[in-house]
């Protein structure tokens, strides 16, 4: 079954067995839905205080992303955070989005919430002790006076006493934080006689049911045969309770499964029940019971690896990562050293778009969010590496997600260094449990961090050396005159023209995008430009800004020798790139009529801004243009039968007969006027096939005056005349 959509969850980290549990249960339903599981953690569970820094900033930047990312559902796991200001920060990211949201433990504005089964499981083991080993003095270990979970937990201890006829007094009840300083001093005030021994204690939580334990054993309490204790949770250290813990497991497992079915009746209109998970009573031997539970062993082989160091791999990759000199030589280290993870089908590297930062200044970087844009330095697969090196957005979350896939369950953290946000780190798995958010994984991110930072580096390095270089005159690869080349030419060659009576115009050429395919134009058109402009001064005088000087009496002369120059440029480029989509050309023209230095400056310095605002407004109406033919395209299909004056519609959108053809060809690789036939012959087969009407009319349905035009047309297309489709496929 192929994904049909995308789930979002938001953790803080995946740690503990409790935390898989509820991550493989969302997991297990979220697949069986059909959806993606994208896991969104910070990896460390930040407490803040002194050890809140900009490094714990940077891991916590990852849930910015949840109102990019294009997601069908969001869960927000708000009672597994520990800090306010994070849990707010988290509330405000989710609140902006339209998407729907379901918020578990906690109440968030524009949302849902949605608690775990608490009662239940509680009011279960309570009348196991009642109705299984005849307890009749109860008292309950709660947790946190007025904490909700603390609360259902109680309510189902004490229902469980009445519907058995037990009364519960205040007394009976013992509250406290769900650590070791309650259990402790309750269980020494019953082994020193201070309160009455009861038959047993239903503790709301397995810590403080061992540490009971513990307490009780250590001075002379018999458990079972004195008192009987019970849990809740299955927290790891019940599993090494002596004598063995009864507990209740499975509740993150279903709380997780649940939460999917839930925030799916959110996003479908139809919530199906839940039925691959359920709370149960894991048996052991602290209740009395004889019976014991087998532990799963994959949880207990989950548990083994969590209490041991990880075996030490014999990789520098710290040092790997560094030095590199472009972004496919860092990819490749990365690459090298991706051994370390085991079970990870996908991992994928994807940078901010601006990673680089700012290189005229280098203490100007991204600090906080994440751009639109993404570049995907490597995706590795378990097989053969897929296609790196490209740009994508950002809401897409991962290119491979756009494509038909099974289900995957996707982790996302945070890659950034020193303050600054250099992307994010994608890995999928099969099973929850080939997860480790370890120090090893931690430590292996710092180190492509850093990879990245160092390549940052360079590049800066090398970005100053080209800004000393433009001291010189010419550029030192091409031999284009830089700016200052240009400029000290300008009055001499005024000067030249003038002599020949006739006037100078500075003519500005740019264009955008600078790159197309990931190809830099700038080589190429330097290139060009020295074939073309061998007997005029002309120079690079920015990045992607050139300059001449032209001769002419009257300045239509120098319009049409503009459009000619561009024509000859596009010319040059499509010999070496063959047909691709070509960059848009923006020029300014200027009469010169000074050869004083301070004046020409000026003047080159207001021409620069008049061809950027120009550059600016272009690529602003692109993108409003792209709308509205996106939208002509959509009528044009539409309604095929409608005549076009396509002058009156380039007049509507705001751009010229010639650009409006040319930008429909780049968008959608056809013209107009062949999407047009194209939808009317369409048009026509559908009422060939599904109607009896005449070959005239359908012609006339279809926007064609001549039936001949229509009949004609229609076999260029089809290889056949209307009356033989019509023959075939009715």
């Amino acid at each position: 079954m192929n994904a049909k959509g995308r789930i979002g969850l938001i953790v803080p980290e995946i740690n503990s067995p409790l935390d898989y549990d509820f991550v493989e249960g969302a997991y297990a339903q979220a697949k069986e839905l059909g959806y993606d599981l994208i896991v969104y953690t910070g990896v460390f569970n930040s407490m803040r205080g002194v050890q809140y820094d900009a490094y714990i900033a940077g891991l916590e930047n990852i849930y910015t992303l949840v109102y990019i990312h294009e997601l069908d559902g969001i869960i927000y796991a708000y009672e597994r955070f520990h800090t306010q200001e994070v849990i707010d920060k988290i509330s405000d990211y989710v609140s902006q989005t339209y998407t729907p949201c379901l918020v578990l433990g906690g109440k968030v504005p524009k949302t849902q919430s949605f608690e775990a089964d608490e009662y239940g499981s509680m009011y279960m083991i309570t009348r196991h002790m009642t109705d299984e080993h005849g307890c009749r003095k109860l008292y309950c270990l709660a947790g946190v006076p007025e904490h909700k979970s603390s609360e259902e937990r109680l309510r189902g201890f004490k229902d469980a006493c009445a519907d058995c006829g037990i009364a519960i007094e205040d007394k009976d009840v013992f509250y406290g934080w769900f650590w070791k300083d309650i259990p402790e001093k309750l269980g020494l005030d019953i082994a020193g006689g201070r309160i009455e021994r009861p038959d047993a204690v239903v503790c709301c939580n397995d810590v403080m049911a061992v540490t009971l334990i513990q307490t009780l054993t250590e001075n002379g309490i018999r458990v079972p045969e004195d008192v009987k204790v019970t849990g809740f949770d299955g927290e790891v250290d019940s599993l090494f309770c002596k004598p063995s813990l009864t507990t209740i497991t499975g509740r993150d497992k279903q709380f997780g499964a649940e939460a999917v079915c839930r925030l799916h009746g959110m996003i479908s209109g139809t919530a199906p029940e839940q039925k691959l998970f359920a709370q149960s009573i894991r048996y052991g031997k602290s209740c009395g019971c004889s019976k014991e539970t087998e532990i799963d062993r994959n949880l207990f082989d989950m548990i083994l690896r969590s209490r041991e160091k990880r075996q030490f791999i014999a990789t520098d990759y710290i040092y790997h990562m560094s030095g590199t000199s472009d972004v496919k030589e860092l990819s490749e280290r990365i690459n090298e050293v991706g051994h370390i993870f085991s079970g990870v089908e996908w991992l994928d590297v994807c940078l901010c778009s601006d990673w680089k930062g700012n290189l005229d200044n280098p203490d100007d970087f991204r600090q906080y969010g994440y751009p639109d844009e993404m570049y995907m330095l490597l995706s590795k697969r378990s097989k053969d590496n897929a296609e790196a090196f490209y740009s994508f957005k950002t809401s897409d979350i991962l290119p491979a997600l756009t494509h038909p896939h099974t289900p995957h369950l996707i982790v996302l953290t945070s890659l950034h260094c020193s303050g600054q946000i250099f992307g994010y780190l994608a890995m999928a798995y099969p099973d929850t449990r080939f997860i480790s958010l370890d120090e090893h994984f931690v430590s292996w991110c710092d180190a492509v961090a850093n990879g990245v930072k160092s390549l940052q580096k360079m590049i800066y390095e090398q970005y100053y050396k080209s800004q000393l270089e433009k001291l010189s005159e010419t550029d030192p690869v091409t031999g284009v005159f830089n700016r200052r080349g240009f400029m000290i030419r300008v009055p001499e060659t005024i000067n030249k023209y003038k002599n020949e009576q006739v006037s100078s115009y500075l003519l500005l050429i740019t264009y955008y995008p600078e790159q197309i395919n990931s190809i830099d134009l700038r080589g190429s058109i330097d290139s060009i430009m020295m074939s073309l402009c061998i007997k005029r001064l002309f120079g690079r005088i920015s990045d992607s800004i050139y300059a001449v000087i032209l001769p002419s009496q009257e300045q239509e002369g120098i319009v049409n020798t503009s459009e000619n120059l561009i024509a000859a440029i596009e010319a040059g480029l499509r010999e070496r790139f063959g047909d691709v989509r070509l960059p848009e050309f923006v020029t300014n023209i200027t009469v010169v009529n000074t050869v004083e230095s301070s004046a020409v400056e000026k003047l080159v310095y207001e021409s620069v801004q008049s061809l950027n605002d120009k550059k600016n407004a272009a690529e602003s109406n692109y993108i409003d243009y792209k709308e509205q033919i996106y939208r002509l395209r959509r009528s044009l299909i539409s309604q095929p039968q409608k005549e076009r004056d396509m002058d009156s519609v380039s007049r509507d959108i705001g751009i010229s007969r010639s650009h409006l053809q040319r930008l429909y060809k780049q968008l959608f690789g056809v013209t107009v006027k062949d999407d047009i036939i194209s939808a009317r012959i369409k048009r026509a087969m559908q009422l060939l096939t599904n109607t009896d009407m005449r070959i005239q009319e359908i012609a006339e349905q279809c926007g064609y005056n001549n039936e001949s035009h229509f009949m004609r047309q229609f076999k260029e297309k089809c290889g056949m005349t209307a009356i033989q489709y019509r023959k075939q496929n009715k």
